[in-house]
């Protein structure tokens, strides 16, 4: 029977199991993930690589929420990302912030929504990984090869979730419960720098005999090892650099191994990690839904105060209708006050982009300018990262070219309504300059980096934690009840997500110890994570 038909078979059947663990309702009861009886067992799937074809795509499609059909996917994505870190970081914004008194745009917790949020990134993570270990791991005859896939994968969705929180359910989450003590966020780090350095050595050992992982069933680059290989010493470089102020050293040592590495990182664009149409499977991209018949995003005011003040081509490709008109950041409900702004464009079928090569290149330029041996200059990455963008957004070469020598600031936003107009947030140019201080040249790597990496507002917003940049229109309203302090555009705001009352009520102790111990007793969103030490001036 063909393979590829029964991994869709498989990935339905989880649809309706594994995938029920945390609903869209944002009230998964991922506590008992083990002991669902809706999942399908290892007799019934486990021929022809079937069941490795229904958990290695479900557990892909966990980092950023994507799926092949349905909502589930598109409301996860929704609230944990574009009603949070999408809107607080200027990309997109709701076209009317109509849950009044209760706006996650407006820094408000909804219990709901907190539990949705926690559970999108632990127990979506989790369980289909627990699986894959079982499968592949866990056996007398281990398939290390799907096994260090998955273990990137996971990765690449538990960053997300402990930039998020800090303090995580971590190394006691695989033998079986969810209801553990949470781990720190600095083991949790380094953690991830061993797993990535294994998995990284074993793939491209292994490509270099077998390019191709067989029945793999792998959305991302279908069981190619040396692609895995490459985005493995990409995510490595990725956290390297997030800790850079909490540990410099820390972060050299593991930078340096991951530019070092014979494997190489995602250099261009046919590297890139994305999701899109792989293994048989036709992937769809959130934001069309919410855009298009949810109707509920809008362009953010800060992305377009930087695209119009650089007169930057990605205007259009990012955004399809009155692009004059965008939506002020953090807004009481507008009803349809904001409906002719631009709205994000993008396909149905769009691909879904876990790490850019353009991101690479800005990584590189922040660890030359950091002074990490083996990286040249941090000039020629810089000017590496702008030409990639235009590159992964099909935009002309000589454009990117007169781009960055552009000398113009960013745009001051207008506001449709005259009610929330807001001066330029910065006024950084494009152009490198090798006499800047540091600091400017910083600003001018994160700037641009939060410009190539649209739309994905999770990691934007920990880069923006980190160093303070890009500098940010700010809020117009607050009603935080978790004591977020509003933000100039450069420092407070949302430093973490609160921990939800589902896990305040069923794993009491562990959140609890959590919190005395890493958030200075306080569940609240005003507390840094462990990276972010930076003084914000």
């Amino acid at each position: 029977m063909n393979n590829t038909r029964i991994s869709k078979l498989a990935l339905s059947a989880l649809t309706g199991g594994l995938l029920a663990l945390a609903s869209t309702s944002c009230t998964g009861d991922f506590a008992q993930v083990n002991t669902n009886p809706l999942l399908p067992n290892d007799q019934m799937l486990g021929q022809d690589g079937v069941l490795n074809g229904a958990f290695l795509p479900t557990l892909q499609f966990a980092p950023i929420p994507t799926g092949t059909g349905g909502t589930g996917f598109v409301n996860d994505y929704q609230v944990a990302l574009n009603l949070t870190v999408d809107s607080w970081m200027g990309y997109l914004a709701p076209r009317d912030a109509k849950w009044t008194g209760r706006n996650l745009t407006q820094f408000y917790f909804d219990e709901g929504w907190t539990n949705g949020i926690f559970s999108t990134g632990v127990s979506k993570i989790f369980a289909p990984w627990i699986k894959i270990k079982q499968l592949n791991k866990d056996v007398a005859n281990p398939n290390l090869e799907i096994w260090h896939i998955a273990q990137i994968s996971k990765i690449m969705g538990m960053h997300r979730t402990t930039d998020r929180y800090g303090a995580i359910p971590y190394f006691n989450v695989g033998k079986g419960s969810f209801t553990v003590a949470y781990d720190s966020q600095e083991e949790v780090y380094k953690s991830f720098f061993t797993e990535l350095e294994e998995a990284v050595n074993h793939l491209y050992n292994y490509s270099q005999g077998n390019p191709i992982v067989p029945k793999a069933s792998d959305v991302v680059y279908e069981g190619n090892a040396l692609r895995w290989a490459k985005l493995g010493n990409s995510l490595m470089l990725r956290l390297a650099m997030r800790v850079r102020y909490v540990d410099q050293n820390l972060s050299r040592q593991w930078a340096e191994k991951a530019l070092s590495h014979p494997a190489g990182l995602i250099d261009a664009v046919a590297d890139v990690a994305r999701i899109d149409n792989k293994a048989g499977l036709r992937t769809r991209h959130a934001l069309f839904t919410i855009a298009g018949s949810y109707n509920d995003t809008r362009m953010g005011a800060s992305i377009r105060s930087y695209l119009v003040g650089y007169e930057d081509p990605r205007l259009s490709v990012y955004f399809e209708g009155d692009t004059n008109i965008a939506v002020p950041p953090a807004i009481p409900a507008s009803a349809s006050i904001y409906d002719d702004a631009a709205k994000p464009k993008v396909e149905e079928f769009a691909p879904t982009y876990w790490l850019k090569a353009s991101e690479v290149a800005f990584l590189k330029a922040e660890a030359a300018l950091a002074g990490y041996s083996g990286v040249g200059t941090a000039g020629e990455h810089y000017q590496r990262g702008i030409e990639l963008s235009f590159q992964e957004n099909g935009i002309d070469a000589a454009q990117a070219a007169v781009y960055a020598a552009g000398t113009k600031g960013p745009a001051s936003f207008t506001d449709e309504q005259s009610r929330y107009n807001s001066t330029a947030p910065s006024s950084v140019t494009v152009a490198w300059n090798d006499d800047a201080s540091d600091e400017v040249k910083l600003e001018k790597i994160i700037t641009q980096k939060y410009l190539a990496i649209y739309p994905d507002g999770l990691e934007a917003w920990s880069e923006w934690r980190r160093t303070g940049y890009p500098r940010l229109i700010p809020a117009n309203s607050n009603i935080s009840n978790m004591g977020v302090v509003t933000s100039d555009g450069h420092k407070n705001g949302v430093r973490c997500f609160p921990y939800p009352q589902k896990e305040l009520s069923e794993n009491s102790a562990n959140v609890q110890e959590a919190i005395r111990k890493y958030r200075n007793g306080a569940n609240a969103a005003n507390v840094n994570v462990w990276w972010d030490v930076k003084p914000k001036q």
